[in-house]
């Protein structure tokens, strides 16, 4: 069935009905969704109902015998009132019955007419002749440095459309491609303007593989899963001691007095030695004596020391804990601590090793540290909390790993709210997300955090948020 002519008050369409067995009649019903003035069918004998809504033709002349393999081509006209509305054909029905006796099928050429979308979509009027309006709403769920191309589907087919600034469209047959070269966000509304052919409808948006055609924008919830218990959660608790072998060295003061202290470091050493060295800053100026490693060479107003292990004490055996130490005097009342200490071992087998025994604490304002309340844990030495916050500068699908370093070996971290999750492996922890979280740009993201570990009280040493060191 096409229409193959128009005119102002009616138009002229063709019927090729396949004929796949000897017919020995046939007959077609027909109605129409507004009032005729007056039809006519090529072929058979026409009965119009009165108020010339419906007709039946009957194929009982010439026509009615069509033979098995032929295209049986007949056509029609319909004329209405040239000031009232359109008419079209609201059902047509084709029913051939066989020769043979075997009886008849029914069937019918019209494709029921789709329903433009209505949830993404907004239809309207354009203004002008021959063109309709409306308005793509769809609200991205995801970050995209480039927006993914939109899928219009129109019910007939579409030469080309117009579109809204930035966007562009590409028409091929009844679909049009839909693009545009900007990044889009999280709960970032897209808008596309369109102008389109006035005898067809928007039937279909896809995007990202989704159908939209129906589907309200709506913003996706950004707060805590409801599904997901408040609270704590963790890293399995690790319950072997860690391997003294696998650190650097363990640095621990042992007494203290009004203008100084005396602290031990103990060496693991894995390979024999031929020498060592230990390079340290104090954050004033210190008095120091360190019990092994000769000539002691200081600088920057005797607060950085390099102690060269020539001496006695440069030959150390694999397997064995190099034990050490010094003393540091200062001016009563000031506030004295090593800021940083490295140790570098160098084997008699030949090559060397450097390793931090002190870091410098990390004074980032991104870290706060809580002070301690009445709860029993919080009061351990052994325990440090804070928090990790973070303006997100860019919208992302997830949080990238954030990674904390700390002086001594944590046994574990508890990081909250039921988002997070932590593993740790000697000094370092990393912290990711228990499902993927859509950060969008602007916000503020907080982490608490409690470490808790193996022998003493850590200080924080280092920090990292995805490549941001």
């Amino acid at each position: 069935y096409l229409i193959v002519e128009r005119w102002n008050n009616g138009w002229k369409g063709n019927l090729n009905i396949p004929i796949p067995k000897d017919t020995i009649s046939w007959k077609i019903d027909a109605s129409f969704d507004n009032k005729i003035m007056a039809g006519d069918f090529w072929a058979g004998q026409k009965f119009w109902s009165r108020d010339k809504l419906s007709v039946r033709v009957l194929g009982n002349d010439w026509s009615a015998k069509q033979t098995a393999g032929q295209v049986f081509k007949t056509g029609f006209t319909v004329n209405y009132d040239e000031h009232g509305p359109d008419v079209n054909f609201k059902t047509l029905e084709i029913t051939l019955c066989w020769a043979d006796g075997t009886g008849c099928e029914t069937c019918s050429p019209l494709e029921e007419e789709p329903k433009e979308c209505s949830g993404g979509f907004q239809g309207g009027e354009s203004g002008e002749e021959g063109a309709k309006a409306g308005k793509v709403q769809i609200m991205s769920k995801e970050c995209y440095s480039t927006m993914p191309d939109i899928t219009l589907v129109f019910s007939k087919y579409v030469e080309q459309i117009e579109v809204g600034k930035n966007f562009s469209a590409i028409c091929t047959g009844n679909e049009c491609l839909v693009s545009r070269e900007e990044k889009v966000g999280i709960n970032e509304l897209i808008e596309v303007d369109l102008k389109y052919p006035a005898l067809t409808k928007v039937v279909g948006i896809l995007f990202t593989g989704q159908e939209l055609c129906d589907v309200v924008p709506e913003e996706v919830d950004l707060s805590l899963d409801p599904t997901l218990a408040p609270g704590t959660t963790s890293a399995p608790i690790t319950t072997t001691e860690p391997d003294p072998f696998k650190g650097c060295a363990d640095y621990e003061i042992v007494e203290t007095w009004r203008n100084g202290w005396k602290g031990h470091l103990h060496i693991p050493i894995k390979k024999d030695t031929s020498k060592w060295r230990l390079d340290a800053e104090f954050n004033k100026p210190v008095v120091a004596d360190f019990w092994a490693g000769l000539p002691e060479r200081w600088s920057n107003g005797n607060t950085k020391v390099i102690v060269p292990g020539l001496d006695w004490s440069a030959t150390q055996r694999a397997g064995t804990i190099f034990k050490t130490g010094f003393t540091a005097n200062h001016k009563e009342g000031d506030n004295v601590f090593i800021k940083w200490m490295k140790l570098k071992l160098c084997w008699k087998a030949g090559g060397c090793m450097t390793c931090d025994i002190v870091k410098e604490e990390c004074s980032n304002p991104r870290i706060s540290f809580d002070q301690p309340k009445n709860n029993q844990l919080e009061h351990d030495p052994k325990v440090l909390s804070g928090v990790f916050a973070k303006e997100v500068k860019e919208c992302s699908n997830d949080m990238p790993p954030t990674e904390i370093e700390f002086s001594s070996r944590v046994k574990r971290l508890i990081v909250g709210r039921g988002r997070y999750r932590a593993a740790c492996s000697e000094y370092k922890c990393t912290i990711t997300t228990i499902k993927p979280m859509k950060m969008v740009a602007g916000t503020q993201l907080k982490i608490k955090f409690k470490a808790i570990f193996w022998n003493k009280p850590g200080k924080l040493v280092g920090l990292s948020y995805g490549e941001e060191n």
